[in-house]
């Protein structure tokens, strides 16, 4: 089961680093939504923010689907022989699912924290 352990490491590392990011972007990103009369640039990031938000799950999803297809495709050619394949199958999918969300949540906390 090794493999499946180090799956289930590596997400939840990327778990972890993605709540950081996430806080940090908030943070960044709540005196700008907070205020009554937003300025062009407060709108032009919030207009940014709902649009990265659609653009990230519509790669996941996408990604979701294709690791979905290619472990039914390896399923079906006897690549999957028990219980510890199919977890470390769903694990791919579930990371496939979540690396667009994890690029923009890195990459918003960099550039509105100045990193």
């Amino acid at each position: 089961m090794g493999r499946v352990t180090k799956r289930v490491g590596r997400l939840g590392a990327r778990l972890a680093t993605d709540s950081m990011s996430a806080a940090a972007t908030v943070g960044a990103r709540l005196p700008g939504l907070m205020t009554p009369s937003p300025s062009f640039a407060d709108l032009e990031e919030r207009n940014r923010m709902v649009a990265e938000k659609v653009d990230a799950f519509t790669q996941g999803a996408m990604a979701a689907g294709m690791a979905w297809g290619a472990f039914w495709v390896k399923a079906a050619f006897g690549g999957v022989r028990g219980p510890g394949d199919v977890l470390a199958g769903m694990l791919d999918i579930t990371d496939a699912a979540m690396k667009p969300a994890s690029v923009k949540v890195r990459a918003n906390a960099r550039r509105l924290n100045g990193r």
